[in-house]
């Protein structure tokens, strides 16, 4: 691959600057200019028109997409993709309206039972609407019908009577001001299927290890194994690769996600977390699109075991981004005249560079 300008776009917290930005910002950064790439990074939080301004003046090849939130509103991030397609500018990843569909829990859920991929029965509860989808059965799984990284998610959340279940709903309603998701909880073991590529290919089997967690906790990855690192959820679980299913139930497990992953439309790269019932069966549980790349992550775990470096796995995100955005023959010419400062014009009939153009002068009109 040619190199390339690529801005690396991630959230970063109101005053905090560098010392509070996610590792996973300089290794993306660290793996692209690896290969050789011009990388600049843009932090954003609340105010859009820096990130307009930025991408009118700077117009890079390529937008690697991190930013998973806008004003600390994880609603939001499909709101940051949007401005980016709206103003043609390439970027990683899913489009907005991809992103749309998985962010509601319900919604995701009724798409893939259209396309025949098992979740388990769930409920919505919204404060003057409930909706049933099958029959269900205690124990179960109340969460939060939209938010990533486990919002609303802790042991509590695993319900065995009407009491618990009624009292999760309320503290959903009224501590994160959303719709609740009631699901039947499966018990077994909870895979990640990661995929790399256009269309979608799958990397190995990687896995929630609870064999150290106490037994007084539920089989869960709550948001304190997630990011508490004085808990016993967190110092309990542990991602490993799912090395001793049958060659059945890998192949079952691997197509649920892949047909998940086409199912919502996911471009570049993705992971679905997958619950395997006692009997075998593999239970979608959610789908993420864009999801967190930090090198301890599952999507980089389970590429280390193909033989896919963290750098290698980067660059082919990048890839992948690349050939959907740009034509084949005029991907190199038009990174290479950017590289060199050319002024000359893109060829006519380019997918890249004509809306591009478009969006960035409609941005600096605003901006007049």
């Amino acid at each position: 691959m040619q190199p390339m300008r690529v801005c690396v776009l991630f959230y970063e917290n109101p005053g905090e600057g560098q010392a509070g930005r996610d590792a996973v910002v300089s290794q993306v950064a660290s793996a692209l200019q690896e290969n050789g790439h011009q990388v600049s990074l843009l932090g954003i939080s609340n105010d859009l028109r820096r990130l307009i301004d930025w991408l009118t003046k700077n117009k890079p090849d390529m937008v690697f997409n991190l930013c998973e939130t806008f004003d600390d509103i994880d609603a939001h991030e499909m709101h940051v993709a949007a401005v980016l397609e709206m103003l043609g500018q390439p970027f990683t990843g899913s489009s907005p309206s991809r992103m749309a569909i998985r962010q509601d829990k319900a919604l995701t859920k009724k798409v893939l039972a259209f396309h025949g991929v098992l979740t388990p029965q769930f409920a919505t509860f919204e404060k003057q609407n409930i909706e049933f989808a099958g029959r269900m059965r205690f124990p179960m799984l109340v969460k939060p019908l939209h938010g990533d990284a486990s919002l609303g998610i802790h042991d509590a959340s695993v319900v065995n009577d009407y009491k618990s279940l009624l009292t999760r709903i309320s503290n959903i309603h009224n501590e994160l001001n959303d719709a609740a998701i009631v699901e039947e909880y499966i018990d077994g073991r909870e895979i990640f299927v990661g995929v790399l590529g256009n269309p979608p290919e799958p990397l190995p089997l990687v896995e929630i290890d609870f064999s150290e967690l106490p037994l007084s906790h539920p089989r869960i990855f709550s948001r304190e194994a997630k990011f508490d690192v004085a808990s016993p959820q967190y110092n309990g679980t542990t991602l490993v690769i799912a090395e001793d299913l049958t060659p059945e139930t890998s192949s079952r497990v691997v197509r649920a996600g892949i047909e998940s992953v086409r199912a919502l439309g996911l471009t570049d790269y993705g992971r679905v977390d997958i619950r395997l019932a006692p009997d075998g069966s593999p239970y979608v549980v959610e789908v993420n699109a864009n999801p967190y790349l930090e090198q301890g992550g599952a999507i980089a775990t389970a590429a280390e075991e193909a033989g896919i470096s963290y750098p290698q796995l980067i660059n082919r995100i990048l890839d992948c981004a690349r050939k959907r955005w740009y034509p084949p023959q005029t991907a190199r010419a038009g990174a290479k005249a950017r590289l060199l400062g050319s002024t000359s014009q893109p060829r006519e009939g380019t997918r890249l560079k004509q809306p591009q153009a478009r969006g960035l002068e409609r941005a600096a009109k605003l901006n007049a």
